[in-house]
């Protein structure tokens, strides 16, 4: 099933084109604000993304920057769906890296015809599956692989859950309640110590060295002033 991340924070047309999307068998997160559409980039990849321009908390284009200077997450397509209809609107937006501009209101029919010409050209729908690489280290979020000098590595569900946002932007630092966040979705309580034990786990797995510590601060993978 082809996934999709829509970034919409008016309330009517998100419900309406959400409900849309999902009739026509597309898997999709809605994140209302850009800090919730970076988070949902932490956590998966995505065949396309909607992306309103004027959201909450963090600019749309931000948003597209962010995306485009990534080079993990630059195969994405991008629809850039906004009332702006200036054509400056437009060429900024298609400048800064998105692969079409649709203007609201919209028609979804047409919606949907310029989302399968995106799919088509996408690295992600040509087979070629998103992958994270850190050292010898190689992730594949989609098929939930990791590879380590092309050996597999077996990882608890709560391990994944804390090494793929290291794994996805290597020398970001990550605080241990940045990494706890990560496991709130899970049933049972954190400990104050439960980080440390997955690190230490991870380390045993991947190398001592592959996860730095950096004092005060948290974790990170690749290089980092400061380690311990």
């Amino acid at each position: 099933m082809l996934k999709v991340l829509f970034v919409e924070d008016d309330l009517m047309i998100g419900k309406t084109t959400f409900q849309l999307l999902k009739h026509e068998n597309y898997e999709v997160d809605w994140a209302r604000t850009g800090l919730e559409a970076l988070d949902y980039l932490f956590k998966q990849t995505y065949h396309l993304i909607l992306l309103d321009l004027g959201l909450p908390e963090l600019e749309g284009l931000d948003v597209l920057k962010h995306i485009r200077h990534k080079a993990e997450l630059n195969k994405m397509g991008i629809i850039i769906i906004s009332a702006r209809d200036q054509t400056t609107d437009k060429i900024q937006g298609l400048r800064l890296g998105a692969d079409d501009y649709l203007v609201k209101p919209f028609d979804f029919d047409e919606l949907l015809a310029r989302m399968e010409v995106i799919i088509r050209r996408s690295a992600n729908y040509s087979h070629q599956e998103v992958s994270f690489s850190v050292g010898d280290l190689v992730m594949y979020p989609s098929t939930h692989r990791l590879l380590k000098a092309n050996e597999p590595v077996v990882l608890s569900m709560k391990e994944w859950t804390i090494l793929e946002p290291l794994m996805m932007y290597p020398n970001q630092i990550f605080s241990r309640e940045m990494l706890e966040q990560k496991l709130y979705n899970w049933n049972d309580d954190v400990q104050s110590n439960t980080i440390e034990v997955h690190i230490h786990n991870l380390r045993s797995k991947l190398g001592k060295t592959t996860i730095r510590t950096v004092r005060g601060l948290g974790y990170c993978m690749g290089s980092a002033n400061q380690s311990e």
